[in-house]
C-alpha cells in the first residue's frame, strides 16, 4: 500500500472511531440529563461508575498479564535458532517484530484488556449484588449454606472463576506463540523441542489451569441445588446428584491439585520426559469419565430409576418447599370447597357478598365501546385492553358506595395521526397528549354498552348522551395525558410567557364532564382549546448545546432549525410507563400490564415491579414469558421477555405521573433481600418505605397479575404438599383454555369483588380455575389472591369436592348447546353479526358454583368498517341449571325459577334432546307409512311473535344493505325485542 493509501486508511479509522467515541459520549450525556429530570441520577451515576469500574480494573489484570506472559516469553528467547525450514519462514515475522518488540508486546495485551473489559463491564449489577449482598434466612436443605449464597455471591465467584480460565488460557496461547515465534517451541528438527525456560513457563501456566479446576469443581457443588433433576424433572439435586456426583467432585477437586503439584514439580527439570505430567492429567480425564459420567449412570439407572418415590422422595419434598417459599407462596391457604350435586339456587337471590357485585362488562372487550363512544377525534385512543378498579364514592342518594369501575385514559395515538398532522413540528409540539380518565361501573349495561361515570366527551345530541353521567364522580385536577402505554414520541413543550399555547389539548365545542376551564394556560381557538404543558418532567432544551445533543441523538436537524424551540421548551421522551419504570429501576421486572388509578385529584399510572432470579436453590424454574400468556397477550397486555425465573415477589408499587412522568418507588414486600439489597446499592433511599405509602394510593392496590400467573402455573404441580404423590403425578392440574376463543390459549384471570367461603366480608380479588391434568371437563380448584384489611396478601386455593361441577370450557359448551341460546347463535350466524362471548367467570356461591358470560354482538359502527360491541346477552349457569337473558338479574330469576320448578337441567335437555346441539338431525329412513294427521298449529300468540322476528329480520337485513348506522342500531333492537316477545310468548303458552 502506498504512503497515500495508508494515510487514508488511518484518516478513515480516526474518523470511525472519533464518531463511535463522539456518538457514546452523547449518549452518556442525554441519558444523564433525562435521569435528573426524573431525580434518578444515583440510579446513572452508580451504574456507570460500576461500569467503569470494573471496565478498569479487569482490563487492566488482563492487559497486565498477557503482557507479563509475553515479554517472559521475549525476554527468555534463544540467542539462536535452528537453521530449520520452518524457522526460516519465521523470520521475515521475527525482523517486523523485534526492533518495536516493546510496542508489539503493549498493543497486543492492551487489545486484550480491552475485550476483557468490556465483558466484565456487563456483570455491573452482579458485582453491586456480590458487594451488597446478605442473607436470606432460608438454607438449602442438603448443603446446608444461605439462600444468600447462591443469589449474592456464586454467581460473581462464578465469573472470576471463567475470568481466571480466560487468562490461564490467554496466557498459554500467547506463550506458546511467542516461544514458536523465537525457536523455544519446535514441532521438528533434532535435539529438544523445547527450552527449559520455556518448559518452566508453560508448566506453570498448566498447574494454574488445573487449580483453578479444582476451585471450579469446589463451586460446581453448590450447582447442583439449581440445576434440573433428570429424573423427576424439577429443579434441585436429587439422589444422583448429591450422592454419587458431589463425592465425584470432591474426588475430582484432589485430583486436579495432585495434578497440579506433579506438573510443577516435574517442570523444574526433574525429568525432560512429557510422561508423568501426560499422566497426571490424564488422570484428571479419566476421574472425570468414570466419577464424573460411568458411576452416576449406574447409580442412576440401577438404583433410581426402579425405585424413584423412594430414592427422590426426600429431593423432591426440599424442591416443593423451596419452590413454594420461592414464589411467594409458603403461606399458602388450602381449603376444600364441598360443592352440592343439586345447590339450592334461592341462594343466589339472598347472597349478599357476591352476587350483587358480579360485573357484567369485560375490559377487553368493551374497549372498542370507550374508543367509539369516548373519541370525539379519530386519533384518540384507549388501550386494548381495559382496566379493573375500584371506587368508593357518594351515589345520588347520598349513600357510599364501594364499586368495580372499568377504566381507562384516553390517550393520543401518534399512529392514527393523518396528513398534515404527521409534519414533524405539528406531530412533535402540537399533538402531545391525550386527555381524560375515563370510568364505568363494570355492573351496568345501557343499551348494550358501559355507562360512562367519568372522564366523558359529550356531543350535542341526546341519544348520544344517554349513557353518560353529567357530572363526574371523581374529581381530576389535571385530566391531561402525557404519559401512558400508546404515546412513546418524543414531544416539544413550553412556550414562552405571554405567548399563545399551541398543545392541542381537546375539543372545544365538545360537553365535558371533568371542570378544567380554570386552566390559565388554555385558549380556544376556534372548536379547538389549545394548553401549554406546566409540569417539570422534561428534559430543558433551551440551549443551543441542549439542541446539539437532541439533534445529534435523535439523528434530527430539526432541534436545531425549528423556531419553535425557545428558552422554556422541554422535551418529553421515554414516556411509555414500562420503561420509565425499567429505567429508574433496572433491577426490577416490570407488570405487563399498568393500570390508571386517580389519587387524590392526580391521574397515575401503577406499576407493579418484581425482583426475580434464576439461582434460588431447590425451587423450580418456570418461563416467565410462557407463564404468563393468556388471551390478553400482545392485545392491549405486553408480552413478558422469555427468561427462566425460579424466584419472584411482588416488591416494589410503582407510580407514575399521568401528566409530568414522574416516578415513586414504594416498598410493598418488607421482607425481600433483593429488594433490600437494591436499595443499599442505590443510597439507602430509592425506595420509599411501606409505611409511608399515602392511604389513598393503597386504597388502589390489587393482588399482581403477572406474580398471580406466575403462582397458577407453579401450583399446577406444587399444590402438592407429599413428595410421592408429587413424583407419581396423577393428581396435576392445568389452567383451563379461554372457552370464548377457538384456539388453545390460557384463559385470563379475572378482578371480583366478592366474598368467598371462609371470608368474613367481600374483596377485591384476581381468580382463576384448575381443571384436571388430561380431564379439561371438569373443575378441580379456585385460586383466589387478595389484599386483606391490613394490605397483606392472601392466596387461597378451593379444592372442589362434593359436586359434579363442570370447568369453564365444558359450561360454555352447554350454554351454547341449550336451545334458546343455540337458536339465537344460529340466527345470528345467518344474519352476518360476530358473536363475541365474554371471559366466563366461575364464582363459589352457597353450596354451588356460579358461572356468568356474557355475550357481545358487534354492528358495523362511525363508517369505517370498525364494529362496537353491545352486549344482548347473559349467561348464567348454577347446580346444571342455565339462564339465559338480557340482564343479570333477569338470568339469576330464570335459574331460580327453574330450580324451583324442578325442571330439568340443561344437561339433562342437551341428553333427551338430539337438536340440542344447534344441528339439524340427519334424515333417516323409516318404514312406517305416511301419516295423514294435520301438522299441530302454534297458538295465535306464539305465530304472532313468530311473524314479529321475521319481520323484524328482514327489516334489519334492509336497514344493513342501505340503512344508517342509526337505522341499523334500531333494527337490531327491535329484532332483539321481538325474540324476547317469542321467548315469552313460548313460555306463556307452555311450549
Amino acid at each position: 500500500m502506498s504512503r497515500r493509501g495508508r494515510y487514508v486508511l488511518i484518516l478513515l479509522v480516526g474518523a470511525i472511531v472519533l464518531l463511535s467515541v463522539l456518538g457514546w459520549l452523547v449518549s452518556l450525556r442525554t441519558n444523564y440529563l433525562w435521569y435528573d429530570s426524573v431525580d434518578y441520577t444515583t440510579v446513572f451515576s452508580t451504574m456507570m461508575w460500576t461500569r467503569i469500574g470494573l471496565f478498569a480494573v479487569f482490563a487492566f489484570a488482563m492487559a497486565a498479564w498477557v503482557g507479563v506472559n509475553l515479554y517472559l516469553a521475549w525476554r527468555f528467547r534463544p540467542d539462536t535458532w535452528p537453521a530449520t525450514a520452518e524457522q526460516e519462514g519465521l523470520e521475515r515475522y521475527r525482523e517486523l517484530i523485534s526492533p518495536r518488540a516493546g510496542w508489539w508486546i503493549a498493543g497486543s495485551a492492551v487489545a486484550v484488556g480491552i475485550f476483557a473489559g468490556m465483558s466484565a463491564q456487563s456483570r455491573w449489577e452482579t458485582w453491586l449484588l456480590f458487594r451488597e449482598g446478605g442473607e436470606f434466612g432460608w438454607e438449602d436443605p442438603v448443603l446446608g449454606v444461605d439462600a444468600g449464597f447462591y443469589i449474592f455471591r456464586l454467581p460473581f465467584w462464578e465469573f472470576l472463576i471463567g475470568f481466571g480460565f480466560a487468562a490461564v488460557v490467554v496466557g498459554i496461547l500467547a506463550s506458546l506463540g511467542a516461544y514458536y515465534l523465537y525457536g523455544a517451541l519446535r514441532f521438528s528438527g533434532s535435539g529438544d523441542r523445547m527450552t527449559n525456560v520455556a518448559r518452566i513457563h508453560l508448566s506453570i501456566l498448566v498447574a494454574l489451569f488445573l487449580g483453578l479446576k479444582a476451585v471450579a469443581y469446589y463451586f460446581d457443588r453448590f450447582n447442583f441445588t439449581v440445576q434440573d433433576n433428570e429424573v423427576t424433572n424439577i429443579v434441585g439435586g436429587g439422589y444422583t446428584e448429591m450422592t454419587a456426583l458431589i463425592n465425584a467432585k470432591n474426588a475430582l477437586i484432589w485430583v486436579s491439585v495432585i495434578a497440579a503439584l506433579v506438573i510443577l514439580v516435574f517442570s523444574w527439570g526433574f525429568t525432560r520426559s512429557l510422561a508423568l505430567p501426560g499422566a497426571a492429567l490424564g488422570l484428571v480425564v479419566v476421574t472425570a469419565i468414570a466419577a464424573g459420567g460411568i458411576y452416576p449412570a449406574v447409580v442412576r439407572n440401577f438404583q433410581v430409576e426402579p425405585n424413584r418415590p423412594q430414592r427422590e422422595g426426600p429431593y423432591a419434598q426440599h424442591t416443593i418447599n423451596g419452590t413454594r417459599y420461592a414464589f411467594d407462596m409458603e403461606n399458602l391457604a388450602q381449603e376444600t370447597y364441598t360443592v352440592a350435586s343439586s345447590p339450592n339456587a334461592e341462594q343466589l337471590e339472598t347472597d349478599t357478598g357476591t352476587v350483587p357485585f358480579t360485573r357484567l362488562i369485560d375490559p377487553f372487550i368493551v374497549s372498542d365501546a370507550f374508543t367509539q363512544r369516548q373519541q370525539p377525534r379519530s386519533f384518540y385512543d384507549f388501550n386494548d385492553k381495559l382496566d379493573i378498579d375500584r371506587y368508593t364514592y357518594t351515589n345520588e342518594d347520598g349513600e357510599e358506595v364501594t364499586e368495580d369501575f372499568v377504566v381507562g385514559l384516553r390517550e393520543l395515538n401518534p399512529d392514527e395521526l393523518t396528513g398534515e398532522q404527521q409534519d414533524w413540528t405539528v406531530r412533535h409540539t402540537v399533538y402531545t397528549h391525550g386527555w381524560g380518565f375515563v370510568a364505568a361501573p363494570t355492573g351496568d349495561n345501557c343499551a348494550g354498552g358501559p355507562f360512562f361515570m367519568n372522564g366523558v366527551m359529550r356531543s350535542d345530541d341526546a341519544e348520544a348522551g344517554q349513557c353518560e353521567a353529567t357530572d363526574d364522580f371523581l374529581d381530576v385536577e389535571q385530566p391531561q395525558v402525557y404519559y401512558g402505554l400508546l404515546n412513546n414520541d418524543y414531544a416539544i413543550v413550553g412556550v414562552p410567557e405571554g405567548d399563545t399555547p399551541r398543545e392541542y389539548d381537546r375539543p372545544a365545542d365538545i360537553a365535558v364532564s371533568t371542570e378544567d376551564s380554570d386552566d390559565p394556560e388554555a385558549e380556544e381557538i376556534g372548536s379547538d382549546r389549545y394548553t401549554t404543558y406546566q409540569g417539570d418532567g422534561g428534559v430543558e432544551i433551551g440551549s443551543i448545546t441542549r439542541r446539539l445533543l437532541y439533534a445529534w441523538e435523535f439523528q434530527e436537524p430539526r432541534f436545531l432549525l425549528s423556531d419553535q424551540i425557545n428558552e422554556d421548551s422541554q422535551l418529553l421522551y421515554n414516556r411509555n410507563v414500562r420503561d420509565r419504570v425499567e429505567a429508574v429501576a433496572p433491577f426490577l421486572t416490570v407488570e405487563s400490564d399498568p393500570y390508571p388509578a386517580v389519587v387524590d385529584g392526580e391521574v397515575v399510572w401503577i406499576v407493579d415491579g418484581y425482583t426475580t432470579t434464576n439461582n434460588f436453590p431447590y425451587s423450580d424454574r418456570v418461563n416467565l414469558a410462557q407463564a404468563t400468556n393468556d388471551t390478553y397477550s400482545g392485545s392491549g397486555v405486553a408480552n413478558q421477555t422469555s427468561e427462566e425465573i425460579n424466584y419472584i415477589r411482588s416488591s416494589v408499587k410503582a407510580v407514575v405521573s399521568a401528566y409530568d412522568g414522574s416516578v415513586e418507588l414504594y416498598e410493598f414486600d418488607e421482607e425481600d433481600p433483593i429488594l433490600r439489597t437494591w436499595n443499599e446499592i442505590y443510597g439507602g433511599d430509592l425506595v420509599t418505605p411501606k409505611a409511608d405509602t399515602p392511604a389513598e394510593l393503597a386504597e388502589h392496590f390489587r393482588y399482581a397479575q403477572d406474580l398471580f400467573k406466575v403462582q397458577r402455573n407453579i401450583l399446577q404441580r406444587y399444590h402438592v404438599d407429599e413428595s410421592r404423590t408429587f413424583i407419581e403425578g396423577g393428581e396435576a392440574w392445568a389452567a383451563p383454555d379461554d372457552p370464548s376463543r377457538g384456539n388453545a390459549v390460557t384463559q385470563p384471570a379475572y378482578y371480583v369483588f366478592a366474598q368467598y367461603p371462609s371470608q368474613e366480608q367481600s374483596y377485591f380479588q384476581l381468580t382463576s380455575t384448575y381443571v384436571p391434568r388430561n380431564r379439561e371437563n371438569a373443575l378441580a380448584s379456585l385460586m383466589s389472591a387478595y389484599y386483606d384489611e391490613n394490605g397483606d396478601p392472601q392466596l387461597v386455593l378451593y379444592d372442589v369436592a362434593g359436586g359434579d361441577d363442570q370447568s369453564v370450557g365444558q359450561v360454555h359448551q352447554i350454554i351454547t348447546s341449550t336451545t334458546d341460546v343455540a337458536e339465537e347463535l344460529r340466527l345470528f350466524q345467518q344474519q352476518g353479526t360476530t358473536v363475541e362471548w365474554g371471559n366466563l367467570l366461575a364464582l363459589p356461591v352457597g353450596d354451588g358454583i356460579l358461572y356468568m358470560e356474557p355475550m357481545y354482538l358487534r354492528r358495523q359502527s362511525g363508517g369505517e368498517g370498525t364494529t362496537l360491541p353491545l352486549l344482548r346477552r347473559v349467561a348464567v349457569s348454577y347446580g346444571g341449571y342455565v339462564g339465559y337473558a338480557e340482564g343479570f338479574e333477569e338470568a339469576i330469576d330464570s335459574v331460580v325459577e327453574q330450580y324451583v320448578s324442578g325442571a330439568p337441567t340443561a344437561v339433562e335437555e342437551i341428553e333427551e334432546d338430539p337438536d340440542a346441539e344447534g344441528e339439524e338431525p340427519p334424515d333417516e329412513p323409516t318404514d312406517e307409512a305416511p301419516t295423514t294427521e294435520a301438522p299441530v298449529e302454534d297458538p295465535p300468540e306464539v305465530a304472532e311473535a313468530i311473524d314479529n322476528v321475521l319481520t323484524a329480520q328482514q327489516a334489519y337485513e334492509d336497514a344493513q344493505s342501505s340503512g344508517t348506522n342509526e337505522e341499523i342500531g334500531r333494527a337490531l333492537d327491535d329484532l332483539f325485542r321481538a325474540l324476547d316477545e317469542l321467548q315469552a310468548a313460548r313460555e306463556a303458552a307452555g311450549e
